[in-house]
Formats: C-alpha cells, structure tokens, sequence
C-alpha cells in the first residue's frame, strides 16, 4: 500500500524555512539556505537534517526539567548520520504500558479532522502517535531532534513507500518551516518538561500553523499525581493548561480526560469504567485547539 499521494522532494523543500536565519531555502545535492549560507545534508531522499546552529537556552530548575535540559543538550550535540539499526524512544515499551499507548491513540484519533492537507508531527519519536495519520495525510512531515528516530522513520517510510511523508531532524523549539503552512500539528508526550520550555514550544507551533489549522497536543494533569512516587514529567491542572494554551494565541476547541487505569476500556461503555472516572483523576488532557 503505498501514501495517498507522491509528494516531491521539491514541494517538500517549498515548505521549509532556515531555522538560523528563517529564510527559504533551496536545493541542489543538498539543501542550502542563501541567507546565512549554511548547508543541510539530505539522507536517502526524504530525509533533511535542519538543526540550528545555536541551542535554545533553557534555564534550569527542578529534577525534571534538569533532566529534559540533559538530553535536549545531548541529542542537540549528536552527529547526523546513518545508524543501520535505530532504536528510536518509544519503539520498545513494556508489555503493561501497551494498553496505555492504545488507549492514548483511541483518544487522539477522536480529534483529528477526517481530512488532512498537510500534517507536522513536530515530536515524532517512532512515530507511534502519528504514523497512520501521516498515512491518510496528502502530505505529512515527521520530525525528532533525535538521530536514531529520524533514521527509523527514514527506514520505515522507504519499505513501506509512503511516497507523502518525509521527516526533518530539527530542534522543535525552532522548527525549520515557514509560517502559516500546516493544517495540523500534532505534538503529544512532549509538553512535560517545565513552562519555559512549553511555552516556547507552543509558540513554534502557533507560527508554523495555517490560521484556522488545529493542534492536537496533550499536558500531563497536575492531580493524578500520588505522594508516594517522584514524578517524571512536569503537570498542570488543568486551568493552567488552558491558560498556557490562550495566552499563546490558540482557541481551546474541545478536550478530552485520558485515564490510563481504563486502559481495557477504551470506550469507557462499561459501568465499572463510568464509576472510576467519578473517583480517579485523569492521567492526561488531550487538547484540539485552534490558530
């Protein structure tokens, strides 16, 4: 089965922007920006690696973010190249988490539009939240600053000829595109690592989104959260999620509550599954907002 539709190199080029200096860019064995003159290599045909000279400074605070600004800096400073067997995060989970992660695209399926022009996920990974959308989309681009995860999408697009996706090795908090070009941008696992950070990634997503495209994006909710374990992400309730989401220009279009214990249903039609979401908190909000 291959993409919806054959997308040329060139049309994908169209949509990119120098994240140094933000101006268009153009081709010939690579891809070249005649700004700021920088070069950036392309891989297998489908693939580009668009990183910015210069790392987003973060400040440090809590555990957490420490360790999100640990690896943001150690997956910035890794040299692109081919790996033959990527190990991409999220590729491998454990066996009771696999009902979580159905249960989170179940949710997320129920937000994304029917049609889709032109698809972004600005935080792939393995593409586990967003590969069947890119599939059904006339053109989608996978990105990840992560070198293992942009040589497994490279691979796994190429087998299974998905002539409409390619995929971007970028730093999400200055992606490489120009304004205003994508219809829906999905961003999910992703806002959890302290406000600085979110809120800078919420305004890259704003620019490159067409006015009136959506954002799928998820926030992990402040109030699951027991005494007894150290957390691994950064949570909000759920009033400082859509404060985050307004004051960056976006209309909050509708949310959805995620349990992870309702894992076995994902429906939620049964009556036990009813009576726990009166007691449990969500584990997540998963928003659809608008440009």
């Amino acid at each position: 089965m291959t993409g919806r539709s054959k997308v040329s190199l060139t049309e994908f080029i169209d949509l990119l922007a120098c994240p140094d200096c933000g101006r268009g860019v153009s081709r010939d064995d690579n891809v070249r920006c005649p700004g700021c003159k920088r070069t950036f290599e392309i891989l297998d045909g489908i693939c580009v690696d668009l990183m910015p000279a210069k790392k987003f400074a973060r400040r440090r605070g809590g555990v957490v973010e420490n360790r999100s600004i640990d690896c943001y800096n150690r997956l910035f400073d890794e040299p692109f190249r081919r790996v033959e067997d990527p190990s991409p995060w999220g590729l491998s989970v454990p066996e009771n988490y696999r009902k979580k992660l159905k249960k989170h695209i179940y949710m997320l399926n129920k937000l994304i539009p029917e049609h889709i022009g032109s698809f972004c996920d600005i935080s792939a990974g393995s593409g586990r939240f967003s590969w069947e959308i890119a599939v059904k989309s006339k053109t989608a681009v996978l990105c990840d600053i992560s070198v293992d995860s942009v040589c497994y999408l490279t691979k796994k697009s190429i087998e299974k000829k998905r002539t409409n996706i390619f995929i971007a090795r970028c730093d999400y908090l200055k992606p490489p595109f120009k304004k205003d070009i994508f219809d829906v941008v999905l961003c999910n696992d992703t806002l959890i690592s302290g406000r600085d950070h979110e809120k800078k990634l919420l305004a890259a997503i704003y620019d490159v989104l067409r006015p009136g495209g959506s954002a799928i994006l998820d926030f992990a909710y402040l109030y699951h959260r027991g005494f007894w374990h150290l957390p691994h992400s950064v949570a909000y309730s759920r009033r400082e999620m859509i404060d985050m989401l307004e004051e960056t220009g976006f209309r909050v279009d509708k949310y959805l509550p995620l349990y992870h214990e309702l894992s076995n249903d994902p429906e939620e039609k049964r009556v036990t599954s009813k009576l726990l979401k009166c007691i449990l908190p969500p584990t997540r909000y998963i928003f659809r907002v608008f440009k």
